[in-house]
Formats: structure tokens, sequence, C-alpha cells
């Protein structure tokens, strides 16, 4: 090993320096590469997941939009049965109004002329009223006009035809 002049030891220690540090070198950047297709997997997955979160999101929008639009129809609905039952209401009130008023017309007419059951007072008549209007089931067609001209209590005995 002495035959060996002391240079060429030195450019041997320069090459195998310059090897390690090229295999440094290379396996950083390959450490780098690897780091950087990581963070690219990373970030791949966070925008997939992202873009499902997206459209979930969208999804959801959409059910509270047409849960806000059924509710909406419902209100709508509610409002319109509430409006046709007080148009009921004020109908059953009218027809029962006209029908006071034409037995208080027949009564004025001929007071003795009420049937034996029907010898009520005027506050007990307009109690019972009351409590007719207030039961649940007052429907738009309960009491007609033609009802009140059908009644025999309000005909004249002699012609048949209706008393006013």
């Amino acid at each position: 090993m002495n035959d060996i002049p002391w240079w060429v030891w030195v450019i041997i220690a320069v090459v195998v320096v310059v090897v390690i540090a090229l295999a440094i070198i290379a396996a950083t950047r390959k450490d780098r590469e690897r780091k950087v297709a990581r963070r690219r997997e990373e970030a791949n997955a966070l925008r997939e997941q992202a873009q499902e979160t997206r459209l979930e999101a969208s999804q959801r929008e959409a059910e509270a939009a047409r849960a806000r639009a059924d509710a909406e129809e419902a209100r709508v609905a509610a409002e319109q049965r509430e409006r046709e039952a007080r148009e009921h209401q004020e109908h059953a009130q009218r027809t029962r109004s006209e029908v006071d008023e034409q037995l208080a017309k027949a009564d004025r007419l001929d007071p003795e002329g009420r049937p034996a059951g029907d010898r009520t007072d005027d506050v007990r008549r307009e109690d019972v009223r009351r409590e007719d209007v207030r039961r649940d089931d007052v429907r738009r067609d309960d009491v007609s006009p033609t009802d009140v001209e059908d009644d025999p209590r309000h005909r004249d005995p002699d012609s048949g035809r209706r008393q006013d």
C-alpha cells in the first residue's frame, strides 16, 4: 500500500465523498418527491371530500327549499280552510238570523200558532240558537231558505202559500 502515491488516495477520497454526496442528494430528492406526492394525494383527497361535502350541502339546501315550499303550501291551505270555515260560519249565522226573523214575523202574525213544544220565550230561543251555532257540525247546507219555505208553520193554511 505504500506503493500508491498520496495524490491517488486524495482522488479516491474525493471520488468517495462525491459519490456519498450524490447519494445523499439523490435520497433527499426522492424523499422530497415522496413528500410532494403524499401532499398532492392528501390535497386531492381533501378536494374530493370538499366536493362531496359541497354536494351534500347542496342537497340539504334543496331539501330545505322543498320543506319551506311544503310549509308555505300547507300554510296557504290552512288559511284557505280557515277562510272557508269562517264563510260557513257566517252563512250559518245569516241563515239562522233569517230563520229567527221569519219565526218572529210568524209569531207577530199569529202568536198562538206556535207548536206546543215551541212555546218558549225569546230568551230561551236565543240561548238555543247560540248553542246550535257553537256546535262543530254546523255546515253551509244545514238550513237553507227553501227549508224555511217548506216548513208548514210558515204557510197559510187556506192557500198553502207562504206567509210573509
